[in-house]
């Protein structure tokens, strides 16, 4: 048998091995995550997966904004400091997790699932919105659109700004998260981004945590779905007005320029009349929410009153 017979035989055995793992972790982790999350009905008959909790002695409510292609699961150990007498959602936006699709779906969409989230298990509360990269922008851009006496403040980490994501395009740094998003999309189809090193979503929490994630990623529809947000984030409004204080947590470890990094994001405190700058020299992108040490910094600015 020829070097190049044996070559293909080998690769091909790879790739039938690695699609059976991706199939396998694809099949175990829904199993896990039906067991473990439960879903909000909506009236379209469509459903959003929903990690939520109320103590009967709850006085306020925190919904938490995911990163672009991270699950409600990247909120753990935030979730972990939080006081007792804290409720919390967390939640997949459409197309996500156990969450029905939604082509195509408006700003005003998404806002409207937040709607219903807030009816549905934090009603009565006063209510704290937090979000990390494109989360940030949608937590802040919720908030100047529902400017009503039941929230609290908002905390945006690390945001997504979308003047500077307009600014990008074509260039080398919009260039490369399109292609990553599809790299990861390719690697899910075939099951390589199963057996690859652990990756920073990932590797900083409990094994729980880690083994949930890697099988939200190892399905391909999570990164169809994030690339298509990505693309619509481009023509997304600025955040508008916020009649309610704000934080604005800046993650600099590993940024192309920490300086200008710092100067967009501290910008953001235009928004509100009341607004604190924190940066988090030590923090990478991932990190200032994965890391338990800068996940529990983060718990005390959601707290009402704590943090200013």
């Amino acid at each position: 048998m020829s070097i190049e017979r044996k070559f293909a035989i080998g690769v091909a055995g790879l790739c039938v091995g690695s699609w059976a793992i991706g199939a396998q972790t694809r099949f175990l982790g829904t199993r896990r995550r039906v067991a473990t999350f439960s879903t909000m009905p909506r009236a379209d008959g469509s459903v959003v997966e929903v990690d939520h909790r109320r103590p009967p002695d709850a006085e306020f409510g925190v919904i938490f904004f995911n990163g672009l292609g991270l699950p409600h699961e990247q909120w753990a150990w935030v979730r972990k400091h939080l006081p007792e007498n804290a409720a919390c959602v967390g939640y997949n936006r459409p197309g996500h997790g156990l969450s029905s699709p939604l082509p195509g779906a408006t700003l005003e969409e998404q806002f409207g699932i937040v709607d219903e989230l807030r009816k549905r298990y934090l009603d009565g509360l006063p209510l704290v919105l937090v979000g990390h990269s494109l989360g940030g922008y949608l937590a802040a851009a919720y908030a100047a659109s529902r400017a009503d006496a039941g929230l609290s403040h908002v905390v945006m980490v690390d945001p997504t700004i979308i003047a500077d994501l307009r600014a990008s395009l074509g260039l080398p740094a919009d260039l490369w998260t399109r292609q990553r998003l599809l790299l990861e999309y390719v690697w899910a189809a075939t099951g390589l981004n199963v057996p690859r090193p652990m990756t920073p979503a990932r590797e900083f929490y409990a094994e729980e945590v880690k083994q949930s994630m890697t099988a939200y990623h190892a399905v391909p529809r999570v990164w169809a779905t994030a690339y298509r947000e990505y693309m619509a984030a481009r023509a997304y409004p600025a955040v508008g007005r916020l009649s309610v204080p704000l934080h604005v947590v800046t993650a600099l470890k590993g940024t192309r320029s920490a300086e200008k990094h710092r100067a967009s994001q501290e910008r953001l405190l235009e928004l509100s009349a009341e607004s604190w700058h924190h940066v988090r020299e030590d923090a990478g992108h991932i990190g200032v929410v994965a890391e338990e040490a800068h996940a529990k910094a983060l718990a005390e600015l959601i707290i009402p009153g704590c943090g200013a």
